[in-house]
């Protein structure tokens, strides 16, 4: 079985800055007969946690078929610093499910302050499955998770709506394309934001994110010190989406040096340079990878303390 990469603590960085992108996504599945309205489905996820409602700003699906058949699922909620995730093995479609079994499970993460105390795994309770197709997941869910401190929180009228199409994110027009790079040869321009998070925690972090509809690249940058030279993946980590199936994401390998970005240009707000990398499938079953050359990008930034 193939395990499932979210990147969470990356979304969670993104997140603080990119806010652009957490839109929810609205898809028509199809039209009716006989004039009748068609069905419109909005990306959605909230819960109450000990009480307070918290509604998500950023909520997707990753779904695996393994070899055998066997289908693996995640869903993840982030409300900053706040995230839901629900994990599925052998994945069997509309249902109930328990929350805190081997094959299905839910956490709630209060903050990354400390992951030991900020993680909280379901003891108890149910998720339940009320639609599920190749567009849109449907559920609702309720759950007690307790920490490695025993703290409890309890998770009520927790419900979501998860597209399954694929999200086009923008497209770069001819004064958006702040970021450009070799893909396998080909040149790619992409509409690139970046932003940057100070923390006492995990540190400095500089993330740079490109999309062209649903291709993006990202770049995450550990103990941003300015301009300098980053060996990809021991300072730097860098990932590349060719498109959102089960095959389409490549990342690069945490310890293995797979290429270099430069920071030529760094003031208070903007940041200016270069890079190249060899990122692997994320499908461990496979041995593709896609090879990022000349990459270069001229954006502007925001800061995020926490």
């Amino acid at each position: 079985m193939k395990k499932i990469k979210s990147l969470l603590l990356l979304l969670l960085i993104t997140s603080f800055g990119i806010s652009s992108c957490q839109k929810d996504i609205v898809f028509v599945d199809g039209s009716g007969p006989g004039g009748t309205a068609p069905t419109t489905y909005t990306t959605k996820m909230s819960a109450k946690v000990d009480g307070i409602l918290v509604n998500c700003e950023f909520a997707y699906a990753q779904e695996y078929v393994n070899p055998d058949g066997k289908k693996d699922l995640q869903i993840n909620g982030i409300k900053n610093p706040q995230a839901f995730t629900f994990t599925w093995q052998d994945f069997k479609g509309v249902g109930t499910y328990n929350a805190a079994d081997l094959m299905s499970f839910a956490n709630y993460t209060a903050g990354i302050t400390d992951p030991l105390v900020d993680g909280y795994f379901a003891e108890s309770g149910t998720i339940k499955i009320t639609t599920y197709n190749t567009k849109v997941i449907i559920g609702t869910f309720e759950f007690k998770a307790a920490n490695t401190n025993g703290a409890v929180k309890t998770i009520t009228e927790g419900q979501f709506v998860i597209s399954l199409a694929p999200i086009s994110a923008p497209t770069p027009g001819t004064t958006t394309t702040n970021i450009t790079a070799k893909v396998d040869g080909a040149v790619v321009g992409f509409a690139g934001q970046a932003a940057y998070v100070k923390s006492t925690i995990i540190g400095n972090v500089m993330t740079i994110v490109g999309t062209n509809g649903v291709k993006a690249i990202t770049i995450a940058i550990y103990n941003f010190k300015g301009s300098g030279t980053y060996e990809i993946d021991v300072d730097a980590q860098g990932g590349y989406n060719e498109d959102q199936s089960q095959t389409g994401s490549y990342a690069t390998e945490s310890g293995v040096k797979t290429g270099k970005l430069i920071i030529t240009s760094s003031t208070a707000n903007t940041i200016k340079g270069t890079f190249e990398f060899t990122a692997p499938n994320m499908d461990t079953f496979l041995t593709t990878k896609k090879v990022i050359t000349e990459g270069k990008f001229d954006l502007s930034y925001t800061t995020t303390t926490i």
